[in-house]
Order: C-alpha cells, then sequence, then structure tokens
C-alpha cells in the first residue's frame, strides 16, 4: 500500500481542516496515512479508529524541558526548539517508507516546510501545502522587530515555493497568493465534519444542559430543570418561554481576537436591560470556549462582570471534544471575534457553527464576506456599538431575527466537505506517478 503523511505542527486535536484531510484520503484513496502532530487533546474517534491513519506524536520530552527556560532566555528556547523539532521531523520522514506526496499546513511555516523542502530533493515525494493563513503575519502580532519578521516572510516565501500543488481557504487568499508568491492555488472551503450537525429534540438539548449544569449566580433550580429547558411529569421536556439567550463563542485566547469588543457590548446590553428592567430583552447566557494565552487575563475581567450583571452571564468552560458540537446546535447564536492577521483566511469556528445550524455574528476583516454573509446567514459588526446594537434587535422579546439568519444557514449545510474534497484534491492525488 502505498504511503503518504499529513503534518501539523501544531494539536492534531484542534486541527479540524488537516483531520478532514486525513479521512478524505483514507475514504477515497488507498493510501495508508502517517498523521504527524501534537496530542495535547484527544484527537475524533473517526481518525483514532481509522485503519488507514497512523498518528505520530512530535512532542519532544526535552523541549517540554526547555519551556523552563526563563523567560530572557525565550529566543534561546525558540532556537533550540526549532533545531530539535526540524532534526527530529526530518528523521522520521527519512527514515520512513518513501511518501508519495506530503500534506502540510502552512502556518506554522518554521521548521516544518525547510524540513519538507529537503525531504523533497532526497526523496522526490511531492509536496502539497494547504494555505491556512501566512506564518509571517501571525508572527507580526507577537513582535515588532522588523528584521525578524523580513526573515521570516522571506523564508516563508522562499520555502513555500517547492510544493508541487497549493490549496488555500478562500478567493483572497488565492488572489493574493497568486499576485505577490506566483503561487497557483486551489480553493478548498472549509466545511464541518460530520459531528456538527443540528438538534432538534428539546430532550437532547436538556440533557446536555443537565450535563454541563449551567446556572445564573445564585438561582436555585429544582431537579428536573435546567436554565433553558424543563421536564414535565417525567415524560415531555419543553423549552422555557422566557429562557435566556444562549450565545457561545470559540477561541485560543490570542492577539487576533479582540475580546473587549466583547466585554463592552456586553455592559452596553446589561445597561439597556437594566433601563427597560427586564421587560424587552431576554437574558443572555455567554459560553466561552477554548485555551490560550490571555485567558486569565479576561477570566478576570469577566469574573468582575458577573458579581455586578443581573441580565448577562458569561462562562468560561472547557468542554470535551463531542459535547462542543453539541453546544454549538443547542446556541441561539455564535460570535466570532477573530480579525485574521493578513485578512486572507476564514475561522474554522464559523464553519462548524454554520454545521450545527447557528447564525454567527462575525467581526469584519476583507474575506470573511466569503463566509458570512450580512443579514442572510449572520451578521457583520465592526465595533461594539454596532455589535450591541446587532444583539440588543436579535435578543428582544419576539424578535424573529434569529430565525430568519438560522433559515440562511441551511443553505450552508448543503454541501460537505468531503463532494468540495472529491472535486478539488482528488484528482490530483489520483495522477500521482
Amino acid at each position: 500500500m502505498k504511503q503518504c503523511s499529513i503534518i501539523v505542527f501544531g494539536d492534531i486535536g484542534r486541527s479540524p481542516r488537516m483531520v478532514n484531510h486525513a479521512l478524505a484520503i483514507a475514504d477515497n484513496t488507498e493510501y495508508r496515512i502517517n498523521f504527524y502532530g501534537y496530542l495535547d487533546n484527544k484527537p475524533t474517534q473517526a481518525l483514532l479508529s481509522n485503519p488507514n491513519i497512523r498518528i505520530v506524536d512530535l512532542n519532544l520530552w526535552i523541549v517540554n524541558q526547555l519551556k523552563k527556560m526563563p523567560r530572557f532566555l525565550f529566543l534561546l528556547y525558540a532556537l533550540l526548539r526549532i533545531v530539535l523539532q526540524s532534526c527530529y521531523l526530518f528523521l522520521l520522514l527519512l527514515f520512513s517508507r518513501k511518501q508519495e506526496f506530503i500534506l502540510v499546513q502552512n502556518p506554522p511555516s518554521i521548521p516544518v516546510l525547510q524540513v519538507v523542502s529537503l525531504i523533497k530533493a532526497i526523496r522526490r515525494s511531492k509536496i502539497i501545502i494547504d494555505f491556512h493563513n501566512y506564518g509571517h503575519t501571525i508572527l507580526a502580532l507577537q513582535m515588532r522587530n522588523r528584521y525578524i519578521l523580513k526573515m521570516a516572510r522571506s523564508y516563508e516565501h522562499h520555502f513555500s515555493r517547492s510544493q508541487d500543488f497549493a490549496l488555500c481557504v478562500s478567493q483572497a487568499m488565492q488572489k493574493d497568493l497568486q499576485q505577490n508568491w506566483r503561487i497557483n492555488a486551489t480553493v478548498v472551503y472549509d466545511k464541518a465534519n460530520i459531528n456538527f450537525n443540528v438538534i432538534n429534540k428539546a430532550r437532547e438539548k436538556h440533557e446536555l444542559y443537565m450535563k454541563l449544569d449551567f446556572h445564573w449566580q445564585w438561582e436555585v433550580l429544582n431537579s428536573n430543570e435546567t436554565l433553558f429547558t424543563e421536564e414535565i411529569n417525567n415524560q415531555q421536556v419543553v423549552e422555557k418561554v422566557n429562557r435566556p439567550g444562549l450565545i457561545v463563542s470559540s477561541t485560543s485566547w490570542t492577539k487576533d481576537e479582540d475580546f473587549n469588543i466583547l466585554v463592552q457590548a456586553l455592559q452596553k446590553y446589561e445597561d439597556l436591560a437594566n433601563i427597560e428592567q427586564g421587560r424587552e430583552y431576554r437574558k443572555l447566557y455567554v459560553v466561552i470556549t477554548g485555551k490560550g494565552p490571555m485567558k486569565e487575563e479576561f477570566r478576570e475581567i469577566f469574573q468582575k462582570c458577573n458579581i455586578c450583571w443581573n441580565h448577562v452571564k458569561v462562562n468560561l468552560a472547557w468542554l470535551d471534544i463531542d459535547d462542543y458540537p453539541k453546544l454549538l446546535a443547542c446556541a441561539d447564536l455564535g460570535i466570532c471575534l477573530h480579525y485574521s492577521s493578513s485578512g486572507l483566511d476564514l475561522p474554522m469556528k464559523v464553519v462548524d457553527m454554520f454545521g450545527a445550524g447557528t447564525p454567527v455574528f462575525a467581526k469584519s476583516f476583507n474575506a470573511i464576506s466569503e463566509l458570512v454573509q450580512h443579514q442572510q446567514n449572520g451578521i457583520v459588526f465592526d465595533t461594539p456599538d454596532d455589535l450591541f446594537d446587532h444583539l440588543s434587535q436579535a435578543f428582544r422579546f419576539e424578535s424573529q431575527i434569529l430565525q430568519k439568519l438560522k433559515n440562511g444557514v441551511e443553505a450552508f449545510r448543503t454541501e460537505t466537505f468531503d463532494q468540495e474534497w472529491r472535486t478539488k484534491v482528488l484528482p490530483y492525488i489520483r495522477n500521482l506517478k
């Protein structure tokens, strides 16, 4: 059986697009797949149970030990990490059976693009690069040293040209790659995997709410009810008439998402609901999921807000990988604050929300209109005032705005990633010699 590799220099469990690639290759070809990446979170069962997919953990004990170095030695740590990871990945690819092709996620660019370029020269493997974004634009969010940024861009540009076939996530990125780097990429739009589906049955929602145990400050709930649902006579489950609006946002808590926008918008909503004394506007229960460097900073902010707010509650939750799709399907609304370091990528979290049938309010940037059509399947906003205005309209009692947007989401759900993949990627793989 021929072999291929997929490389994610990140957490496989949080790399849904590359997981979808792996499953599509396994389902539509006779390749055996070596999937290289980190196992920080458990991948989906579909990936783990597939006999044609072998997962290789790239975590190195010595790299984990280097993380304990003092902060003032960060540059030394970064250099040592790059060298060690480069050598490890290179040796894995060099001494494995020949890979007919290697599919690489970009970013991150360093060190993986250089490694696969070298493997291509030695073993004649074909290289497929899937451009999710640009690595140098993400790096620019973290540092201002223009010499390092210039080198990072040059590195990414140079080694990206080793590709034999390129994919990207948006037409905006396709155009940019062609104009600036002379790379002709094929657009493969993200679609949610099969775990993201609409939940129509109130009992399924009730069971999830009971498991997650969401509550409102000091409110006491009976054993047969949740914030959103209640069971009548141990038989029928119904949604509460004046239940809070359930909003979900997912984040990696990095600088390409400005949660201050959400804080300010929710404060304005709280002020408005206080003036109206809850007569016109629903309470809001906001669940924010994810891990990342800025989480603790915003945890403190939201803890203070929760003490003062009466009509808005924010819960920073960490969910099991199987519960996250269910929560999205239960939500009235998803909020995406991702604004893209390049302005060219499209947030996978919105794709997942649409897959679960949930409309989205998304922060505006160049490419977002390829995914979120304003006032059709979601709302595009710029400022805290914009977000507040749309929230106050959508969560007024008797408002039909969210239902209208839900109807618009259905059109997005008719196409699957597998259909897109078979049309645009499979022909190239089948023609490999």
